[in-house]
């Protein structure tokens, strides 16, 4: 599974150097040809041969040779110390003329520290010392450093267009990075099963939405919902019917809630809702009704949802010192609810530290 998934990663990183090397080559060819153009002695055929093979057809074979790789990715780093000896025989070939040669082995110093970093940075300082050496024994050494207009107006579209096309791909993949973190981010707030909000997440949303109600006294209710009986589906329809019905439940309550309340799995079958500017009698109202809605639902053909809910109410209180006594109350609330036969509202007010319960069927 590990060498799938590289080779997935390998096969994108291929087809992004197969972009760049099309591009690079592509326009490098002319930077060295304008320095064989010029050249005051003969510049023998197989060298030219060798340049355009280089410039293009290199690429496509090389992209092909690397998707044969078991991982595509160790395959585009050994096509990077080809391109890295091409450029030390360039050098050698075009008699160290400046201006190319600077910009081919700043071109594919790039590539390598941008695909490999510092390691891999340095072998392909290796890998051009080596097609230097090779070329020195094949051509012999001269020394010919000077650029002259024709190469270095040959050289222009190379110094503009590469860095430009570089400078897009690095923004396009930093854009999708940023996309990723988002989605991992969102998944790590989000439970899996039911879509919404996890316990560790809703529980941080509603630290803050404490705060702003004791900072500026927003009114704010909290409400636990338990699913009655839900064991007895595990028991008797299987896991998967319980899945179902957790699902079916999270569903119902995002379709029955405002869009500015937050909604979370709070753990098992319990689930958690803040509700932010409504006083304790409009937020009964709201879930009264929902138990309504659910209970007539419950059991309809086609519908996942299995069980009705018990529900225990909070409001925001000042006399409350932390979450912690708040989510304390709305338990209490739920366990009434429970203990009161289920399927019923029971709501707290919070009053200097004690609470009156008061249970609606």
């Amino acid at each position: 599974m590990e060498t799938n998934r590289l080779a997935g990663k390998g096969k994108r990183f291929a087809a992004r150097l197969y972009r760049m090397r099309m591009i690079g080559l592509g326009i490098g060819f002319f930077c060295v040809a304008s320095v064989f153009a010029q050249a005051q002695t003969h510049v023998s055929p197989w060298l030219w041969a060798l340049l355009v093979f280089h410039g293009f057809v290199w690429p496509h074979l090389a992209y092909r040779a690397a998707l044969a790789w078991t991982v595509p990715y160790r395959g585009e780093r050994f096509n990077l110390m080809v391109d890295s000896a091409f450029g030390g025989l360039w050098l050698i070939a075009m008699r160290f003329n400046i201006l190319p040669s600077v910009l081919i082995l700043a071109m594919l110093s790039m590539d390598n520290i941008a695909a490999g970093g510092v390691r891999l940075f340095a072998r392909g300082i290796v890998a051009q010392l080596l097609g230097a050496a090779l070329g020195a024994a094949l051509l012999g050494v001269v020394f010919a450093p000077q650029s002259r207009m024709p190469t270095i107006l040959a050289c222009l579209p190379f110094l503009i267009l590469y860095p430009l096309a570089l400078g897009w791909l690095t923004y396009r993949m930093s854009q999708k990075l940023a996309k990723q973190a988002r989605e991992l981010e969102r998944l790590s707030q989000t439970d899996g099963l039911t879509g919404l909000w996890n316990r560790r997440h809703w529980e941080d949303r509603l630290a803050e939405t404490f705060e702003r109600c004791r900072s500026n006294g927003e009114a704010c209710c909290l409400v636990l919902f338990d699913l009655d009986h839900f064991k007895d589906v595990n028991d008797t329809e299987g896991h998967a019917a319980g899945d179902a019905a957790l699902r079916g439940f999270a569903l119902f309550l995002r379709s029955s809630l405002r869009p500015q309340d937050i909604a979370g799995r709070y753990g098992g079958e319990e689930f958690g809702v803040i509700m932010p500017g409504l006083r304790l009698a409009d937020a009964r109202r709201t879930v009264e009704r929902l138990l309504f809605n659910l209970r007539a639902r419950v059991g309809s053909a086609g519908e996942p949802l299995r069980c009705t809910s018990s529900a225990g109410l909070a409001e925001y209180s000042p006399e409350m010192g932390d979450i912690t006594a708040w989510l304390l109350e709305a338990d209490r609330c739920l366990y009434a609810a429970k203990a009161n036969g289920r399927d019923c509202l029971v709501t707290s007010e919070y009053d200097v530290g004690l609470s009156r319960q008061r249970a609606l069927g």
